[in-house]
């Protein structure tokens, strides 16, 4: 039986990105986003977008990413984290981390049914 209090964690799947490197750090562990899936309606207009070429899928993606993050490690400073819309902000400035993260998304196991081992 699923219990959104305690299954839904395990229901919506994520994926981290580990982008130090694209930042200025000496590794890539060192600064990290978690991406969430995107709702049904959403990954649709990905595909779309994904079909429609490079310039539409990264407008698309642009305005779900702040929605998608789950969670990072970005800070304002040395008491606070950056906000997701600010993290948003930082990754599109960079147009090889924006494709970084784009393509890791986009290539991420929930695009597909994975095979969950018995325990």
């Amino acid at each position: 039986m699923f219990y959104k209090n305690k299954n839904y964690e395990a229901a919506i799947q994520t994926v981290k990105l580990e982008i130090g490197t694209y930042l200025g750090c000496e590794k890539d562990e060192e600064a990290f986003i978690v991406l969430k899936e995107m709702p049904s309606l959403d990954m649709t207009e990905l595909s779309k977008a994904q079909e429609a070429g490079q310039e539409s899928l990264i407008e698309f993606f642009r305005n779900e990413l702040p929605r998608i993050i789950k969670a990072h490690n970005l800070m304002e400073d040395d008491d606070h984290l950056m906000s997701n819309e600010a993290v948003a902000e930082l990754i599109y400035e960079k147009f090889d981390l924006t494709i970084k993260i784009i393509t890791e998304y986009s290539n991420a196991a929930f695009f597909t049914r994975l095979n969950k081992k018995k325990g």
